[in-house]
């Protein structure tokens, strides 16, 4: 394995740590709401409108449910602090949590599956910055991927997705039975076989071929954009046009990326990132 040049000070990866340990004990969203069957957690800018509006279509053929309003419905997949409108349903929510660090640990707690979705994180933080890059107009991408090792600058920088990757794929790797991992490529390559998997994992029975191929066609790309938008928020969901990961990862900015994950990154999950030694 080639060992990552040092890219952090002692400083930043004090900072970087101690953020975690605050953050794992300190949040405990995951582990207060427990109670219900399914748990989808992801990435930030990794496809979670595109996984939910799919689940959604999924769940409304079978129970005979009306469609979603617009793209951001929580009624039929709903999120933690807005449960699913339909009881008679897999109750399964979304988040972009992150786990508590008694999270599946304590013997006599319910807990729901947790489904990961991740993207490629160069992807994820290229995405991200053309998403809100009019916030951080003073900041070039370079300047942009060095990111905060405190994670309160950016909604989501390096250092976020990092402890994402370490955090979900530490329980996933003790925990196999009940945390499993999804990849936004997989799904643009496959997506039959991602909401098979996703059906199988969260136990809901019964899906037939006719009702995934219906769901998947009614959750394109160009289908998703034409979507109402949620009167609520101003932002655009689903993003047609922008640079993509490698307009922005010169090679210079790849080599930061590498020295970065070569320092802190604990799990692969599939990627080709360098990794700690």
């Amino acid at each position: 394995m080639v060992k990552a040049e040092v890219m952090l000070s002692n400083k930043d990866l004090a900072k970087y740590y101690l953020a975690n340990l605050n953050n794992r004990w300190s949040n405990a969203s995951t582990l207060h709401r427990r109670n219900f069957d399914g748990h989808i957690v992801s990435m930030k800018q990794s496809g979670t409108h595109w996984l939910k509006n799919t689940l959604a279509g999924i769940l409304a053929q079978k129970y005979n449910l009306p469609p979603l309003e617009h793209i951001q419905d929580d009624s039929i997949v709903g999120h933690t602090k807005s449960l699913p409108k339909y009881k008679n349903i897999p109750q399964i929510v979304h988040s972009h949590a992150f786990p508590h660090a008694l999270s599946l640990k304590v013997p006599f707690l319910h807990y729901p599956k947790y489904l990961v979705l991740l993207r490629d994180m160069r992807s994820s933080l290229v995405a991200h910055y053309e998403r809100f890059k009019d916030d951080y107009i003073s900041e070039d991408f370079g300047t942009y991927l060095l990111g905060d090792p405190w994670q309160k600058k950016y909604q989501n920088d390096i250092f976020i997705n990092i402890r994402f990757m370490n955090e979900w794929g530490d329980l996933c790797k003790r925990f196999p039975n009940q945390v499993t991992f999804i990849r936004y490529e997989d799904m643009q390559s496959d997506l039959y076989s991602v909401m098979r998997k996703v059906c199988d994992f969260f136990d809901i029975p019964e899906i037939s071929d006719e009702v995934l191929k219906t769901a998947i066609e009614d959750n394109t790309k160009d289908k998703m954009a034409k979507k109402k938008p949620n009167p609520k928020v101003s932002t655009t969901i689903v993003r047609t046009t922008g640079k993509s990961s490698e307009d922005y990862f010169t090679p210079e900015n790849m080599k930061t990326f590498d020295e970065i994950c070569g320092q802190l990154l604990r799990h692969k999950l599939g990627y080709d990132y360098k990794i700690k030694s």
